[in-house]
């Protein structure tokens, strides 16, 4: 396979940054509870993560440092799924910074701009699904579930990334608003996803190649990884804890200030790394229908 570790660091970069800047928009619609601490931190991190991602997709193209003048062929192309990125993340980026920069200045920012840079961050993490979903010669990954996953898995990852951040930057001031919930419902969201996904291509609705794939995964050279660090420390640990926290925080107490316990804390840096994990497996597993012939 010709795509490897720099498509699969933009895949995740450009998920986790999409998903960083919609947490910060959801808590500053106040989704996340009405003191949520969420409502900067995604918005100061968003464009750079995406950028610096974005970066490493120009170089896999195999032009990035060669002949970068020939990159302008990707603009002039609308059937492409390639040109619609490029349109879609140059975009985000520019609007992401501008609303990083009006965020850091405490100036206020057009709402039209805010919610054209979620939008924008919703179209690039479906785009990071979509780029592959479109390669009909990777069973694998030709099918319309793909794109819904890489937004589930953005969002969830992109809450994790943004909680672990804003209680730094908050330090005495972070408050925990009702990210645990969403944690939960994001983490349930991805298991019926990659359920429905694996069930999928194990039926063989996409072919014997499809099926392939999914066994390497299920239980083949990759199944270790899957089961071991994705589904297991990736989704089931930390659902566990976020559910367990939400039920601790409904027992009667002396109201106070929620902070993140080092229990929230492992499990939100499990969810970055199931993410990433998630893009490694979807990558290396898929076979392309090349390698399946038999001569």
């Amino acid at each position: 396979m010709h795509w490897h570790w720099l498509i699969i660091i933009y895949l995740f970069l450009g998920g986790l940054g999409a998903g960083a800047y919609l947490t910060s928009f959801a808590a500053e619609k106040g989704w996340l509870g009405k003191n949520s601490s969420l409502t900067k931190v995604g918005y100061y991190i968003a464009p750079p993560i995406v950028a610096i991602g974005t970066v490493l997709l120009v170089f896999d193209l195999g032009q990035g440092l060669t002949k970068p003048w020939l990159l302008v062929g990707l603009l002039t192309n609308p059937k492409s799924v390639m040109t619609w990125g490029v349109y879609i993340l140059s975009l985000f980026i520019i609007v992401g910074f501008l609303k990083a920069f009006f965020t850091f200045r405490k100036k206020s920012c057009s709402n039209i701009l805010t919610v054209a840079g979620a939008v924008l961050a919703l179209a690039t993490g479906a785009y990071t699904g979509l780029l592959i979903a479109v390669v009909d010669a990777v069973p694998f990954w030709a099918t319309g579930v793909m794109p819904v996953l890489f937004v589930v898995s953005a969002l969830s990852t992109g809450l994790s990334i943004t909680s672990l951040l804003a209680m730094l930057v908050e330090k005495e001031n972070f408050n925990e608003g009702k990210e645990g919930v969403a944690h939960i419902w994001l983490i349930a969201a991805e298991l019926v996803v990659v359920a429905v996904f694996i069930g999928i291509m194990i039926s063989g609705v996409n072919g014997p190649i499809g099926k392939e794939s999914a066994e390497l995964l299920v239980s083949g050279v990759y199944s270790v990884v899957f089961w071991g660090y994705f589904i297991g420390l990736g989704l089931l640990f930390p659902l566990f804890a976020f559910t367990f926290n939400h039920w601790k925080s409904k027992k009667p107490a002396v109201k106070q200030k929620k902070r993140h316990s080092l229990l929230t804390i492992v499990s939100d840096v499990l969810v970055i790394v199931g993410g990433f994990a998630l893009r490694a497996l979807v990558i290396l597993a898929a076979i392309p229908v090349w390698e399946s012939l038999t001569f």
